[in-house]
C-alpha cells in the first residue's frame, strides 16, 4: 500500500507551520540602527521623512524622483578616487565587498537589503561604494576651504553647466537636508573604511571632519554647541552608528567644555514637528500654558547667551528659554531627530522629544505663540501664528514620551506647577482672567472698583454724620 505523504502533510496540525515559521524567523541583528519611520511618526507628515533631492541607503534606492543625482554621484566617486592615496576602483569594491554583510546587519527593516544582497552584480556593494563615496568627497569639500573658494569662483565666472562638479549653496542645503533623515543613512564604519582608502592618519579623522563640517552648516541652528565635545573615533557608540546619530551626540546639552557665547538658535536647517492627547502626558510634565502661567505671576525670559537650545530653567518667577526662530525647515530636522531617539534604546538622551513635550504644554493657541514673540522668545518666519501653534500641537503625534524620571525638564515643570498651585498665585491668575483679560475689560474693573470706593466713602460719611 502506498502511504499518502502529501496527504499526511496536509493533515499537520496548523501550530506545526506556526513551529516552522518560528524556526526560519530572522532575528534583529543587535547592529540594527538604521530604520524605516514607524508609521504612527509617518502618518503626520510623510515628506518630512522622505528625501528630496539624493538617496543614500538601500530605503530609497531606485526611487526614479531621485534619480538624476546618480550622475553626480558617479562623479564624485572620480573625485574621491583622485585624493591623496589614489586607490583603484578594485580596491574599493573589494574592501566594501568584505564589509557588505555588516552593513546589511545595521538596517532594521530588511526587505529591501534582502533583495540587493540576493541580486546579481552586487548591488548593495555598488550602492555602498557609490552613496559612501559622495558622502565622502561631499564632506571634503565643504570641510576644504581652498575647494569652496574654487566652487564660488566658478559660480562667479557663471560657468555652470550640466557636467559641473561643484554645487550651487541652494542644492548643498538640500544635500544636508537629506543626510540627516533617518532613513536615509549608511553605516558610519563604512565612511571610515572609504575615509581610510584616500587618508592615512596623519590627515583629520573623519569623525572631526563631520564634527566641523556639519557645525560650520549648522551655524545659524546653534543646536551644535560653540566648541563641539569630543567623541572621537575610537567611541564604539558612534563606530556603530550614522550621520544623524553623531549630529544628534553634537546637539546633546549635557556635553561638557562648551563655552557660552552670545547667539540666538535658529531652527532652519533646510528641511515640519506634532500632540498627542492630554491624557497620554507623563505627570510631572503636564503644566500649563504660557498664556496661564503669565496670569499666574510667571515672567517669559529670553536667553540670548546659552549654549544650547535645551537649557530651560525656572527661577524666581521668571521661565528663562534660549531665543529661537520658527521656519519652514525647523519641522524636518526636528522630527527626524525625534524619530531617532523614537527608535533607539537609549531612554536618557530624549531631549529633542523633551523639548517637543515642553514647547506642546506651553504653547496651545495662538495667543502663546504671541506671548512668546511679545517677550522676544520666539521669532516666527512662518508668517501666522497658527501656523506655529499647529507645529507645535502636531510636533509629538504618535510619540512615546519620557518617564517621569527621564524627563529631561521634570524639575522646571515641577516648579511651575509649585508656583502656579500657590493659593495667592491661583487668585491673581484668576483676577487676571476674569477682569483684566483685555485693557477695556481691565479699565471697567478699575473703573467699578473706583466708583464702590466712592460709593463705600460717601456711605461711611453719611454715618458719621448721623452719628453727629
Amino acid at each position: 500500500m502506498i502511504e499518502n505523504t502529501e496527504g499526511d502533510q496536509q493533515d499537520l496540525p496548523i501550530y506545526e507551520s506556526l513551529k516552522r515559521d518560528i524556526k526560519n524567523l530572522k532575528q534583529l541583528s543587535s547592529e540594527a540602527c538604521i530604520f524605516k519611520v514607524h508609521e504612527g511618526l509617518r502618518r503626520t507628515n510623510t515628506d518630512a521623512y522622505t528625501p528630496l533631492l539624493i538617496s543614500i541607503g538601500p530605503y530609497h534606492h531606485g526611487n526614479a524622483k531621485l534619480s538624476k543625482m546618480e550622475n553626480l554621484k558617479l562623479m564624485y566617486l572620480d573625485l574621491f578616487l583622485k585624493r591623496e592615496k589614489q586607490p583603484s576602483m578594485e580596491q574599493c569594491w573589494e574592501k566594501l565587498k568584505d564589509s557588505k554583510e555588516k552593513a546589511a546587519s545595521y538596517y532594521g527593516d530588511d526587505e529591501d537589503i534582502q533583495l540587493l544582497l540576493d541580486s546579481a552584480g552586487d548591488k548593495f556593494v555598488k550602492m555602498l561604494l557609490l552613496d559612501g563615496c559622495f558622502i565622502a568627497e561631499f564632506l571634503y569639500r565643504e570641510y576644504d576651504e581652498e575647494t569652496k573658494k574654487e566652487e564660488e569662483e566658478e559660480l562667479n565666472k557663471k560657468k555652470c553647466d550640466n557636467n559641473a562638479v561643484f554645487m550651487p549653496t541652494g542644492m548643498k542645503f538640500q544635500v544636508f537636508r537629506d543626510l540627516l533623515l533617518l532613513e536615509n543613512q549608511l553605516p558610519f564604519f563604512v565612511l571610515q573604511e572609504l575615509h581610510g582608502m584616500v587618508y592615512d592618519e596623519s590627515k583629520p579623522k573623519f569623525l572631526d571632519i563631520v564634527k566641523i563640517t556639519f557645525a560650520s552648516m549648522l551655524t545659524k541652528v546653534r543646536l551644535i554647541p560653540p566648541i563641539v565635545p569630543n567623541l572621537g573615533d575610537n567611541n564604539a557608540t558612534e563606530m556603530k552608528g550614522h550621520l544623524l546619530q553623531i549630529v544628534h551626540n553634537l546637539c546633546n546639552p549635557q556635553n561638557g567644555g562648551i563655552q557660552e557665547e552670545r547667539h540666538y538658535w535658529t531652527l532652519c536647517f533646510p528641511c515640519s514637528l506634532g500632540k498627542q492627547s492630554q491624557d497620554s502626558k507623563v505627570g510631572s510634565s503636564d503644566i500649563r500654558t504660557a498664556t496661564e502661567l503669565q496670569e499666574a505671576g510667571v515672567n517669559l525670559k529670553k536667553v540670548v547667551k546659552s549654549s544650547s537650545l535645551f537649557h530651560i530653567k525656572f527661577n524666581h518667577a521668571e521661565l528663562e528659554i534660549p531665543k529661537f526662530h520658527i521656519t519652514d525647515p525647523t519641522e524636518t530636522f526636528f522630527r527626524n531627530m525625534i524619530a531617532y531617539e523614537q527608535h533607539s534604546c537609549d531612554k536618557n538622551n530624549m531631549y529633542f522629544t523633551d523639548y517637543a513635550q515642553l514647547m506642546d504644554n506651553l504653547i496651545n493657541t495662538e495667543k502663546d505663540v504671541n506671548l512668546f514673540r511679545m517677550n522676544g522668545v520666539l521669532v516666527n518666519w512662518l508668517g501666522d501664528d497658527k501656523e506655529v501653534t499647529d507645529l507645535f500641537n502636531r510636533l509629538c503625534k504618535g510619540v512615546v514620551y519620557s518617564s517621569c524620571d527621564g524627563f529631561y525638564y521634570s524639575d522646571v515643570c515641577n516648579k511651575l506647577n509649585g508656583h502656579y498651585n500657590k493659593p495667592w498665585n491661583v487668585m491673581m491668575a484668576k483676577l487676571r482672567h476674569d477682569y483684566f483679560n483685555t485693557p477695556w475689560a481691565g479699565i471697567s474693573t478699575i473703573a467699578a472698583v473706583f466708583l464702590l470706593s466712592l460709593t463705600i466713602a460717601q456711605t461711611v460719611i453719611a454715618v458719621l454724620d448721623l452719628r453727629k
